[in-house]
Formats: structure tokens, sequence, C-alpha cells
């Protein structure tokens, strides 16, 4: 952990940085977790900044309406990253300290005499063709535009409250954790599940479109 500076909107904004560090994944308490998400939740309203929840926290509360038991961390997407970065002293000043940066893909909060953290990921638009049609880059990774297109509310609660979710989760939850998503796994499995997607989709995808236009070719000479 090192203290850095950072310029935004031209003011330094000094935090401490924890990339780099060795991180330990320690499992948080359902209190623990609930407070630091209910925290994160409102601020970014203040904020204006929209948000949904993602990978392990949705799945819980799909699953089991809380969070996972055994969890070591609270996960969100947003889609403004801009606003977000922005709003670091804002959040800071209000008790929600960010951690760690990696910019375009995660940023990693932190709330004092808690355990555990947030982990708010940024979905964002891909440029290259023919992958901007279909997909949204997720840390980094192409993930299907469809599982984002809409985004719903009052459904799903992480205790007593309900907060934001894709549309349609159960297809969501699905592509990350395979079909099985329902039944308990160890994280070994939800792992590899999700890297081999991430990995596969984008060339799976590009293979099929190219046959698409062959097709069309074929059938129009």
């Amino acid at each position: 952990m090192k203290e850095k500076t950072i310029d935004i909107n031209g003011e330094s904004f000094t935090y401490m940085d924890e990339v780099g560090d060795p991180y330990k994944f320690n499992p948080m308490t359902q209190e623990d977790a609930q407070d630091i998400l209910k925290k994160a939740s409102e601020l970014l309203d203040e904020c204006g900044i929209e948000y949904f929840l993602a990978y392990g926290t949705l799945l819980g509360a799909v699953r089991e309406g809380n969070f996972i038991k055994g969890d070591e961390d609270a996960d969100i997407v947003v889609t403004d990253e801009k606003t977000l970065y922005e709003s670091l002293p804002f959040l800071w000043g209000k008790g929600l300290f960010i951690n760690r940066i990696f910019k375009g893909e995660l940023y990693t909060f932190h709330v004092e005499g808690r355990r555990g953290h947030l982990d708010m990921y940024i979905l964002k638009p891909i440029d290259k063709w023919p992958y901007k049609n279909w997909c949204m880059s997720f840390c980094g990774h192409y993930v299907p535009k469809r599982f984002f297109e809409k985004i719903g509310k009052g459904k799903y609660f992480i205790g007593d409250i309900s907060y934001s979710y894709p549309e349609n989760p159960e297809k969501l939850l699905e592509w990350w954790y395979g079909k099985t998503w329902r039944i308990p796994q160890n994280k070994k499995a939800k792992t590899s599940v999700w890297i081999r997607r991430a990995w596969l989709f984008p060339s799976k995808m590009y293979h099929k479109v190219i046959r698409k236009i062959k097709r069309t070719l074929a059938q129009k000479s």
C-alpha cells in the first residue's frame, strides 16, 4: 500500500493505493456486505451514477435474497466511468474510500470498520468491428450486449433492500457461471466457467459473423 496522488479536474486527490500489493481475500459477514453496498448505493444515487448488481452479489440476490455466505466482496457495475472518477473526492469525504483503480475496468472501495470491499466494474461500448454491434466491454472482456439492454429494480433483494439488476439476470448468471448456477459451487468451478466464456466468446462470435457474411454473398451471387 502506498500513497498516490492523481489529478481530478485540476485538483490533486490523494488516496492509499493497493495496486500491486498481495491481495488478501477474507470472507465478509453478510452485515458488513449489506452496509457497504447500501452506503455505495446511496452515494452513487447522489452522484447520479447508474449501477446494477453483478457477479456473486447478483447471484446471491437472485438465488438466496442475500449475500452468499463466505463471499469476499460486493460486486456492482457502473456505466459512467467519467462521473465515477470525478466523484472520487466526494465519495472519499462520505466514507467510501477508494483503494484500487484500474481505469476502464475496475474501481475497488472499502468502508472503515467494515470487513471486505466493494468492486465497481466498468461497462462500456466496444469500438472494434464486428463486436461493437453485439458486445460490451466488461472488465476488459467481451460480453453480449443483450444482457444489459434494460435494467430492472424491485424484484431481487439483498436483505430488505432492492437494488438495480440486469432485467434478465438468469441468462446473465448462466453466462457467467454455467447452467448449474442455481446450485452452489466452489470458487474454482465458478471462475473456470467465466474465464472460458470470456476468452472463447469473441473468437466464436467473429467466426459466426464471417460465416453469415459468406452465406449472404453466396445468395446474392
